[in-house]
């Protein structure tokens, strides 16, 4: 079912995210941990890489902080301006590594914010950021779409989808094909 290949890709493509290394700072001594049988030295001021999940974990804890700066409303933007101003797929710039991940991890903490600030400015920079993501979105399933006509078009965009987007353009290619080959007499 093409449906459900896309909800797996789109699935891998998040574990993969979860996965990544990212680089903290441990703020509070506490016991080591042993992952995958490595054992992690937990001790205020050092620097280690763990992956993403793991981060989040002993940052909630209030054992360490990111040293990575996240994403801000003034990247998606930025990725906005580009995103609009692109008329044609060859004018499509690549997004940012893990962007909508990214982005969605934005406004997920600009939600966990509101709720314990109730800051209107807060507000109003979460519908903001999600104004130019659904707007990022909607232009570059527009290119999508429009690079189905053309398999040159097709080659020249994939390197500049992100791997959520490229998901979505095979499934699409997938189906079309199917629906097709299904209106069309046998070949011999």
């Amino acid at each position: 079912m093409p449906g459900n290949r896309l909800e797996l890709l789109l699935r891998m493509a998040e574990i993969e995210y979860k996965l990544r290394p990212v680089r903290i700072m441990i703020i509070r001594d506490e016991r080591p941990l042993t992952l995958d049988g490595q054992r992690i030295e937990l001790q205020k001021g050092i620097e280690i890489e763990v992956p993403y999940w793991l981060a989040q974990t002993l940052i909630s804890e209030g054992i360490a902080n990111m040293v990575e700066s996240p994403i801000s409303i003034e990247d998606i933007a930025r990725v906005h301006f580009s995103a609009l101003s692109a008329r044609t797929p060859a004018e499509l710039e690549p997004l940012p590594q893990n962007f909508y991940q990214n982005a969605k991890e934005f406004i997920k903490s600009l939600e966990d914010r509101i709720r314990r600030e109730l800051n209107p400015i807060l507000l109003e920079e979460k519908q903001k950021a999600l104004q130019y993501l659904m707007e990022i979105i909607d232009k570059r399933l527009l290119v999508i779409l429009q690079s189905l006509r053309s398999p040159t078009t097709m080659a020249e965009l994939s390197s500049k989808l992100a791997p959520e987007e490229s998901a979505l353009l095979d499934t699409l290619y997938k189906t079309i094909d199917l629906w097709k080959r299904s209106l069309l007499p046998p070949q011999h």
